[in-house]
């Protein structure tokens, strides 16, 4: 699989560096240059400070730009036009780190290195979490076995209020990998993750991050068959639950519960209860309203504009694409935090979806997938969700109607 660091070559390329004009000012051999684009190597902490100073970037934001690794969308060519050539839909291969590390039952042998400290961790967990709403799905499963190992290690070391900190960060960080999972479509590992986030933030004492380890876990049932009866029982309890908090009206709990109420709304749906799903939603508006604007707490992104995103996904989940469309149409995304472009994405994923079960929407799937993927370039590569619409739009194929999306299928991997 080939990788890139689109962000770093953008950066060269808009200061007017060539590789070897880079090189040349770095004092290294444009084949290092290359290989650190291609994420092969990792630039050494002495070259860090020059390729900040040459790039005109602060030391912290280049962290951001090297973690921010992509799967390279080098276009190829195909090998005949059987169906049969198509790749599986899930990117199993995206969690071998993280299954290694949750498999790992002996204690950690840290030969001689020193544990990370609290703002350490608490910096790589905000990272991970970043890298997954960015949708940068390749680095942020990739970084995610080391931001658990150290998240807990600390939970192993100190006591009183430090220990409590370092489980909410484990929480944190179990969340992160349940997410990566689910994307990827791997409702086992994801529902494993949930379940450990749940305890550590039950041992943390935090009802917020709790209810959003619930909702994970909820999540995760959804993508194991017949499982959808017990996620709505999971997402059911926990509003219950969120409700009688009421009193307490911190702002990560409002962003919880109208998360929870969101996939509650969802569930209903593609249970085909669309008054149930209508009441659920119009709770999380009445949720989102006492939060006030689109936020971000807890890595939720919980808010008026993505209730009108959820509206979308119900309608597509129970069937009335004519209304997901409706409704898409008028969807300004631009009120989101600007950290959400897999929530961005995501609204067009949907919409793709809408286009497909529609009378003759082939053509208007495949443009809201080619938009789905100029916003988000790793969606097709690691969505298990859009690598399923893209076969099953591969198996009814009219190349005059949708000549861009074998293209897109090579890119994603499901073609060679």
């Amino acid at each position: 699989m080939a990788l890139k660091r689109y962000r770093l070559v953008q950066r060269r390329k808009m200061l007017g560096f060539s590789q070897e004009r880079l090189a040349e000012a770095l004092g290294v051999e444009r084949s290092t240059v290359v290989r650190w684009e291609r994420a092969e190597t990792d630039p050494h902490p002495w070259h860090r400070i020059r390729i900040a100073g040459a790039l005109q970037v602060p030391l912290d934001q280049l962290q951001e730009i090297l973690d921010d690794v992509s799967v390279a969308t080098a276009r190829g060519s195909i090998m005949g036009d059987s169906a049969a050539q198509t790749q599986p839909a899930t990117r199993a291969e995206l969690l071998t780190g993280l299954r290694a590390f949750l498999t790992r039952y002996l204690p950690n042998d840290n030969a001689g290195r020193p544990s990370a400290s609290l703002p350490e961790v608490r910096r790589a967990v905000t990272r991970v979490h970043g890298l997954y709403q960015r949708a940068s799905y390749v680095p942020a499963s990739r970084h995610i076995p080391d931001v658990l190992r150290a998240a807990t290690e600390l939970t192993q070391s100190g006591s009183g209020l430090h220990r409590v900190t370092a489980f909410k960060l484990l929480a944190a960080a179990y969340v992160a990998a349940s997410k990566i999972a689910c994307k990827v479509g791997d409702g086992e590992t994801a529902l494993l993750t949930a379940d450990r986030a749940a305890t550590s933030a039950q041992l943390a004492g935090d009802h917020a991050l709790a209810a959003v380890a619930a909702y994970q876990a909820a999540c995760a049932l959804l993508r194991l068959p017949d499982r959808i009866a017990e996620a709505e029982a999971v997402t059911d309890a926990s509003i219950d639950h969120l409700a009688r908090l009421r009193s307490s009206p911190h702002p990560d709990l409002i962003s919880a519960h109208g998360a929870l109420l969101l996939l509650a709304a969802i569930i209903a749906a593609r249970r085909g209860d669309v008054k149930q799903a209508g009441r659920h939603l119009d709770q999380a508006q009445s949720v989102a309203a006492d939060l006030g604007s689109d936020q971000n707490r807890l890595w939720t992104g919980f808010g008026p504009t993505n209730v009108t995103i959820h509206t979308v996904s119900a309608a597509v989940a129970a069937g009335t694409a004519e209304r997901a469309i409706e409704i898409g149409s008028r969807l300004d995304t631009s009120r989101l935090p600007i950290a959400l472009i897999g929530r961005r994405a995501q609204v067009h994923l949907d919409l793709a979806e809408a286009g497909a079960t529609s009378s003759d929407g082939s053509s208007l799937a495949v443009l809201h997938l080619l938009e789905a993927e100029r916003v988000a370039p790793e969606l097709l590569a690691a969505n298990v969700q859009a690598r399923t619409l893209l076969l099953n739009l591969l198996s009814k194929e009219r190349r005059s109607v949708t000549p861009g999306l074998r293209p897109m299928a090579v890119r994603a991997g499901l073609l060679t």
